[in-house]
């Protein structure tokens, strides 16, 4: 099971994020915030003190959600091209999360 740390982001968010993403950079950077998209995700765990709606420690719901890479705002690419960005995502809430607890499984691939 893979897990790692990431921003939960409802859909206006979503939106915002995108519009902040810089496609003209050398190398251009983007974010792609992907659906949760398993039947009962559950919750997560708020791990960001500086979230703006949540404190430490939350319950943050992931019904409707979409996640992104916290390394996000670690990434120097992202920090010198798209900092605008990195400024949004650090006010967002960030939880441990297991792919196959937030990704429904691919469908099987017929040959």
């Amino acid at each position: 099971m893979s897990v790692e740390n990431k921003f939960i982001i409802t859909a206006a968010q979503k939106v915002a994020l995108e519009a902040l993403s810089n496609p003209t950079s050398i190398p251009p950077v983007y974010i792609a915030p992907r659906a949760i998209d398993t039947a009962s995700p559950g919750v997560g765990i708020n791990l960001n003190p500086d979230a703006i709606e949540f404190e430490a420690g939350a319950v943050v719901e992931l019904v409707g959600k979409f996640v992104a890479p916290k390394r996000i705002i670690d990434d120097p690419t992202y920090v010198a091209n798209a900092a605008a960005m990195v400024a949004y995502l650090r006010d967002l809430p960030f939880a441990l999360l297991e792919d196959e607890t937030v990704h429904a499984p691919e469908p099987p691939i017929d040959i």
